[in-house]
């Protein structure tokens, strides 16, 4: 019975235990067996575009803006009091005034009279005088002739002569100070300008020092214009600068839009702030405009304006796309072998959308403006030059 077992155990179960087998065998061969080495992958050049530096002079320009301002604005004060008995038609908001034009009128009767009464106090005081001098002369020449030795100052009559003299000054300051308060009583401004705003009328009493209206001076305008301490070196201009001339100062155009056009005025700029502004890190150019309301249309005060000041003159600057610059200060250039060649430049300036630098560079030179990640001295590229299209 048990070799019948076996022998059937045998006949069903051997030809799966020699398969096992076989495969146990195989598997054993292909581990042992050595793989086939695998080629050293060369990695392929990388390709990126090119553009060729081009050679000009350049004028460099700065664009800012700003907000006009007046250079003097005062308020319109009364030094004496009284009652205003005219005003100019001028006199009205935005009238335009010139300089010493009379604006206000203040009753004048009172001070005429304290001028008239200071003229008679002068005149009494000058005789006065003249009685003290030929007395102390008498005096004198009466010791001359009767007395010993030296006289007194009492004797010649100097305390009084001083006293005379004395009298006499004060007189005379009197006398100036009505015939000033009587000038006063006319009101103009100290320069050509406009009237910003009236708070005076006829037949209206004033104390001395109200405010009856504003004024500001159309003589010349200021514009502030921030600028980055970089652009302030574009325009060759030092922190604290003050222009000897008004025509010594970078010239300025400034651009706005009104009633559908335009319009341009030209300025200089005249001075920059001493420091830089501790929150925005900015410094402020000042232009000034002369005479801006004789234009038309005029550089009104509160008009928002672009400006473009004419900076430093670049001799032989080298213009390249802004996308050419790699690490602030630095270019890749493809060599002659294809291999990228990394070059120091000086960025002297921009324009646009392009930047002026100097250094070792050459219109020759294939500077690389494609972004390349992790540059490398001898990189190999596969240059590509990028044609403009023209829009037509």
């Amino acid at each position: 019975m048990r070799a019948m077992l076996r022998v059937i155990f045998t006949s069903r179960f051997l030809p799966v235990i020699i398969l096992i087998f076989g495969l146990f065998i195989s598997f054993v061969i292909s581990s042992t067996d050595p793989k086939p080495n695998k080629g050293i992958e060369i990695p392929k050049p990388t390709a990126v575009f090119y553009d060729n530096p081009q050679k000009k002079d350049v004028t460099l320009r700065v664009t800012t803006n700003g907000e006009v301002r007046s250079v003097t604005e005062i308020n319109v004060i009364p030094q004496v009091s009284g009652r205003i008995i005219q005003v100019a038609d001028e006199f009205i908001d935005g009238g335009n005034i010139k300089k010493g034009q009379p604006l206000i009128w203040i009753d004048d009767r009172d001070y005429k009279l304290a001028t008239i009464s200071a003229e008679s106090r002068v005149a009494q005081a000058k005789k006065l005088l003249e009685r003290e001098i030929a007395e102390s002369e008498l005096a004198k020449k009466d010791w001359e002739e009767l007395g010993e030795g030296e006289a007194s100052p009492l004797t010649l009559r100097i305390p009084q002569l001083e006293e005379a003299r004395a009298l006499l000054n004060a007189a005379e300051a009197d006398l100036e100070k009505a015939k000033l308060n009587l000038e006063r009583t006319v009101i103009n401004l100290p320069f050509d300008g406009l009237i910003k705003k009236k708070n005076a009328g006829i037949g209206q009493y004033v104390n001395a020092g109200s405010i009856l209206g504003s004024a500001f001076s159309t003589e010349k305008v200021l514009i502030p214009l921030p600028l980055t301490d970089t652009e302030l070196s574009y325009l060759g201009l030092p922190l604290g600068y003050e222009s000897k001339g008004y025509f010594d100062g970078p010239k300025v155009i400034f651009r706005s839009y009104i009633s559908r056009k335009n319009i341009e005025w030209l300025g200089r700029i005249t001075r920059t702030s001493g420091s830089i502004d501790s929150q925005t890190r900015l410094v402020y150019a000042y232009a000034e405009v002369l005479n801006p309301y004789d234009e038309d249309p005029p550089l009104a005060i509160g008009t928002y304006v672009d400006a473009e000041i004419e900076g430093n003159f670049i001799s032989n600057g080298f213009i390249l796309p802004i996308a050419a610059i790699k690490n602030d200060n630095e270019i890749y250039v493809i060599d002659q072998n294809s291999k990228l060649k990394i070059k120091k430049i000086e960025i002297v300036g921009t324009e646009e959308d392009k930047v002026i630098v100097k250094g070792d560079i050459s219109e020759l030179d294939m500077v690389v403006i494609s972004t390349i990640n992790t540059g490398y001295e001898g990189m190999e590229l596969t240059p590509m030059i990028l044609e403009s299209k023209e829009v037509s």
